[in-house]
């Protein structure tokens, strides 16, 4: 190789100032894009922990009905009229409370829906730029606010709508969340929880 072939291929190219600016940009919109991931994760998983717990108490509660009924028709057996009548009101009673731990074991069933819509939503929302992106030649000239109106249009809930819209005000994943608590604490039950 000679010495101009040689001092051509060593010479870094001249950056285009306006270049390193648009890609400087896209990187922290990127890196602000991520951080909304993150969050949405962290906030499916945190509400998902406590619905499990819910779960948790209510299914337990289930078997110790069970275990007390099935003592209550032992005492159905023993032919003294009292306990008969006592056993009677008390299997009423076990029947009432069975049927409000199932139903509250049906309601904590239901984060399961709403977890795996979240996570589809994450997954699919970072494939948007992704694909975005690699298809372009130059990614940090891709059309970055058509793709985030694309993601958001594919949010089915609340939630993930205002931690979108905190991400797009520039707040951190750590300010998002507690923006979010902040915002679960105030609304009415079930206000942030749309299917």
């Amino acid at each position: 190789m000679s010495a101009p072939d040689k001092s051509a291929r060593a010479a870094p190219a001249a950056i285009d100032p306006a270049a390193a600016s648009a890609n400087v940009k896209f990187a922290g919109e990127l890196r602000r894009f991520l951080e909304l991931g993150a969050a949405q994760l962290d906030a499916a998983i945190r509400e998902s922990d406590a619905r499990v717990d819910k779960l948790a108490t209510a299914v337990t509660a289930v078997a110790t009905d069970a275990r007390d009924l099935e003592t209550q028709v032992q005492a159905l057996e023993s032919g003294n009229a009292a306990e008969v009548q006592q056993a009677r009101e008390r299997i009423r009673q076990l029947a009432a409370q069975l049927d409000a731990h199932v139903q509250a074991t049906v309601t904590s069933l239901q984060f399961y829906d709403k977890l795996i819509q979240r996570l589809t939503h994450v997954r699919d929302g970072l494939a948007i730029p992704s694909d975005s992106t690699v298809s372009s030649l130059d990614p940090a000239r891709s059309d970055w606010n058509s793709m985030l109106e694309q993601v958001r249009s594919r949010y089915s809930m609340v939630e993930e709508r205002v931690l979108f819209d905190f991400m797009m005000r520039g707040l951190s994943a750590d300010q998002m969340l507690k923006a979010l608590t902040g915002l679960r604490a105030a609304a009415a039950p079930g206000e942030l929880e749309v299917f």
